[in-house]
């Protein structure tokens, strides 16, 4: 496992350094000038070209790139062109907000996918598993945005129950987090009961009911723990993806995470900003695919480290 972890760490360094590349180059080959976002189109000519020496905006882009590489690894990513506050920083701020609004999501999708896929699995064909399977089709039919903008029809607008915006207790938390996690719970949902079905028809699953354990024990025992594998990869996949910033539900509810940040960024062109919100993204997406790959060998022995 440790061999495992070091190759997976070693083997970051590429993709982290390509990533740099791809978006220093897409930046800064796009339209707009980011200095004339910071002082905005009344400015004379003579502070544009000050700003944009300091800058190093008139280096040419070898030289620019050396700037932001040797910064990135001592772990300064720079300062905000709009702010002028470190990007570390902004980071530090907006990533936890990020991780809350994540794992609550995630929580409510695996606790409601995987119980819909297991019971519907349990009796193919039953009303519940006609009733989880419509549900799921609604998930994975339905956008982000219109759920989001439903949900504070209904539980803000009419119902007066949650606030409809912004951040701070439990109430905040909820809608942002069923918002973001209802598409993960149709898929969880169909995930779960492929897997559940294949693992039921299995030959062990028929020894285990000959050898008289209850339908509980073979159900949750044998079949659940060895059709975790499918579930676990969605599950890992949706939480890189959650942690590294959900756009459209930040915007919607005002949450200030790292996506809402990202997005702010792109709109002002804050160069800095966006560089330094991608490779960390990028990392972070690296790190939970590793642990993913982790608790694969914990849910099913048989999955070596090779």
């Amino acid at each position: 496992m440790i061999r495992l972890v070091g190759r997976r760490l070693v083997a970051t360094v590429p993709t982290l350094f390509g990533v740099l590349v791809v978006a220093f180059l897409l930046l800064n080959v796009a339209p707009g000038d980011p200095v004339a976002a910071m002082v905005g189109e009344r400015a004379d000519a003579a502070t544009i070209a000050r700003l944009r020496a300091e800058l190093h905006l008139d280096d040419p882009l070898p030289v620019q790139f050396g700037h932001y590489v040797w910064g990135a690894v001592r772990g300064d990513f720079g300062r905000s062109y709009i702010t002028q506050r470190p990007i570390a920083r902004d980071l530090e701020e907006r990533f936890p907000k990020t991780v809350q609004l994540a794992l609550a999501a995630m929580a409510f999708a695996a606790l409601a996918g995987i119980t819909l896929g297991v019971l519907s699995a349990i009796r193919p064909g039953g009303a519940m598993d006609r009733v989880a399977m419509l549900l799921s089709y609604v998930g994975v039919s339905f956008p982000v945005y219109w759920v989001g903008l439903l949900l504070i029809l209904l539980f803000a607008v009419m119902l007066r129950w949650l606030p409809p915006s912004g951040s701070g207790g439990l109430a905040y938390l909820l809608l942002p987090a069923l918002t973001l996690g209802m598409r993960s719970v149709a898929f969880l949902a169909r995930m779960t009961r492929a897997a559940m079905l294949e693992v039921l028809s299995s030959d062990f699953i028929r020894t285990a009911r000959a050898k008289g354990l209850s339908e509980a024990a073979v159900i949750m025992r044998h079949g659940f723990r060895n059709a975790l594998i499918p579930v676990i990869t969605v599950l890992g996949l949706d939480t890189g993806s959650y942690l590294t910033g959900s756009i459209l539900t930040e915007t919607i509810f005002g949450w200030p995470g790292l996506g809402r940040y990202v997005l702010s960024a792109i709109e002002k062109r804050d160069l800095p900003a966006i560089q330094g919100s991608i490779l960390f993204m990028s990392l972070v997406f690296v790190l939970v695919n590793l642990v993913t790959d982790l608790v694969y060998a914990n849910a099913d022995p048989r999955i070596a480290y090779d």
